[in-house]
Order: C-alpha cells, then structure tokens, then sequence
C-alpha cells in the first residue's frame, strides 16, 4: 500500500462539497471531525462528526458540509488485491458511513503519515507504508475489538478518569466533558463506565463530593454553604439534599457526630 494524495485537518467553508460521479482510480479514507452529508446508492445520507468513509476504487464520490464548515482527515491510497483482502479480513467497511467512539489515535497516525509523506526523509516511503497498515489495524480495533471484547480496552482510560473525579471533586464534572476525556460518545462512555466500575460516573461524581465534604465537615468549621462551594455545589441546598441521600443526616448533624 502507499499514500498517493493525504490531508491531516483540512478546513472548508460550509459550502464545501466534492463531486466525483465516477469515483477516482484509487482508494478514498474521508475522516470526518465534523457533521456532513454523502451521497450513497443514490440518496443523501447524514454522517455525524467522529464518522469515516472508505470508498472503493471507481466508486462515486459526492459528500458535503452539513451548513456548517467542514473538517476532516483523508488519503488517497493504492493497494494491491492481495492487500485489500487483508482489508477485508479485517473486516473493514467499503462504501459506507461507519461511526466510531473516538478518532484521536486514528487522526493522529494521519498526522504521522501526512508528515512522512511529505518530507525528505530517506525511507518515507516504507515509514509511511508502516503507518498506514498499523491505521487499519487500529481502525479495525476500534471497530471490534473494543466493542466485541469486552471493556478490557477502556479500563485503564477509564480508571484515570475515576481518579480525576475524586481527586478534583469540586471540578464542574459532567458526562459531556469526562467522555470528551476518554474519546467516546457520551452515551458509550456512560455504558461502558458502569459495567466497568458497576456505578455510574455522576454517582461517582456525587459520591466524591461527598468524601470530600466529610473531610472538611470533620475536622474544619468551615460554615457548610462554603464548603458545598468547595465541594462544586452551586447551592447549599443541593449539596445538603445529596449529603442527606448518601448519609441518612445532614452536613451539620454529621459535624455533630465528629466532634
């Protein structure tokens, strides 16, 4: 396999479009890091950000900007018959839009072949033919493995997560933002972090609040409306009705107990 054209976050206006009727005569890996409509078996199809396309040899190519500008990873790229098979064994999709949890790793390997590609470096080539058959490898990864194998991929992702939620309890946490952190979809990221952990990451969230609130209530007179500050309340109260939830008594009868 060898690149023949490659692009690592080409920015477009949001009247971006490509129109290939009739295809080009090599390979096409279009990665989108941002929403766009394609043109598949004839109809127009929605793909979501963090989504790719690989089109086959001959293959029409029309996509487009969804009214907003357009960003994405892509290469051209020929192979051999006995090299696309392996593509195939791979079970790597041709043709179609494909979502992925997270592109970071794959992007990145990109930037790493865009730049081998485009050097001077005396064995580019064979670097560049390197990376790109570790790409398929971790496409087909993400793919499957992560998915099919269980959550074993994710464990130690996720275990860092869990303990940057309870060494930062007052950080304003949200599943948004901690499956921003591991590269997932929100919904995965809070599927795949209860099966692993066996509660949810906002029950963590609350619970590490909590522990830390203990701390201050036990051996500080901080007033308790600080500490739900502290602790990344917006209210005395909310923190107040999640202490009571968790310890059957108030942040002041817990004082109470300590002292």
């Amino acid at each position: 396999m060898h690149i023949n054209d490659i692009g690592h976050n080409y920015f477009h206006n949001a009247d971006f479009r490509v129109e290939r009727p009739r295809g080009s005569d090599d390979y096409l890996f279009v990665l989108l890091k941002t929403p766009a409509v394609f043109t598949l078996e004839g109809r127009e199809v929605f793909a979501e950000a963090n989504s790719f396309v690989l089109f086959d040899k001959g293959t029409q190519q029309i996509y487009r900007a969804n009214g907003i500008e357009f960003l994405n990873d892509w290469f051209h790229f020929d192979a051999s018959h006995n090299e696309i098979e392996c593509l195939r064994k791979l079970n790597i999709p041709f043709n179609r839009i494909v979502q992925l949890d997270g592109i970071n790793e794959l992007s990145m390997i990109i930037k790493y072949m865009c730049y081998e590609n485009y050097s001077t470096n005396l064995h580019r080539a064979d670097s560049t033919e390197l990376y790109l058959k570790l790409f398929f490898n971790k496409l087909s990864e993400k793919l499957y493995c992560e998915k099919n194998g269980g959550n074993d991929s994710y464990h130690d992702k996720l275990s860092v997560i869990r303990s940057k939620i309870y060494n930062m309890p007052y950080h304003k946490w949200s599943v948004e933002k901690l499956s921003a952190l591991a590269s997932m979809s929100a919904s995965r990221f809070e599927h795949v972090y209860k099966s692993i952990f066996g509660v949810s990451a906002i029950s963590d969230v609350i619970q590490s609040r909590i522990e830390y609130s203990k701390n201050l209530l036990s051996t500080t007179d901080i007033p308790v409306i600080k500490i739900a500050e502290m602790c990344g309340y917006n209210s005395a109260s909310h923190f107040i009705r999640q202490f009571r939830s968790r310890m059957n008594m108030t942040p002041v009868e817990y004082r109470g107990t300590t002292k």
